[in-house]
């Protein structure tokens, strides 16, 4: 079954509805009795998700996702875009290069992965690390030891740790603690 309920904290929980085909389709965080935070989630006929609302304490927001096979090639929101680059005929990321509306030059951080092309870090121009996580044995992310920038497998930061594999397996849930 899915996961469709989780405790964040003392008085903080979350929800999680699932369609027909067990995909994501809405989640909601919870604090005391109130709804802290909503987000649904679309998906197009290949099961890729291509689309989120959110709403956040009353703040609401949209992203777009737009893929290349099974690998997500950029992520738009208002204002800004993320265009991810991958190693040839892999799902190993290389590269994010982040767009800002009104700005003329783009960011470009590069990742540093394992030898399953897990990142482990991103670094940017400079070579500063900017993001670097310590996994669990299952992929669950167990600390993030700098976190300066939104990685890419935090699109979903209010779903559980998912997992790169878990992104590409569209049929799988998004929770690597359930295994």
């Amino acid at each position: 079954g899915n996961l469709i309920e989780k405790a964040v904290g003392i008085v903080r929980w979350q929800t999680f509805t699932y369609d027909c085909e067990n995909r994501l389709v809405k989640t909601d965080t919870m604090a005391d009795t109130q709804v802290e935070s909503t987000s649904s989630y679309q998906y197009d006929s290949l099961g890729r998700r291509v689309g989120k609302q959110s709403e956040i304490k009353g703040k609401s927001d949209q992203k777009r996702f737009l893929w290349q096979g099974l690998r997500m090639l950029r992520e738009e929101s208002p204002g800004q875009s993320s265009l991810y680059l991958y190693e040839p005929g892999s799902y190993a990321p290389l590269a994010r290069v982040d767009q800002k509306e009104g700005e003329t030059e783009n960011t470009v951080y590069y990742y540093h992965t394992d030898q399953i092309g897990t990142p482990l870090e991103m670094t940017d121009a400079e070579g500063k690390i900017v993001w670097q996580a310590k996994y669990r044995a299952w992929g669950a992310i167990e600390k993030l030891v700098v976190n300066e920038v939104e990685e890419f497998r935090r699109v979903y930061p209010e779903v559980p740790n998912a997992t790169l594999q878990e992104l590409i397996q569209l049929n799988k849930s998004m929770c690597p603690e359930r295994r």
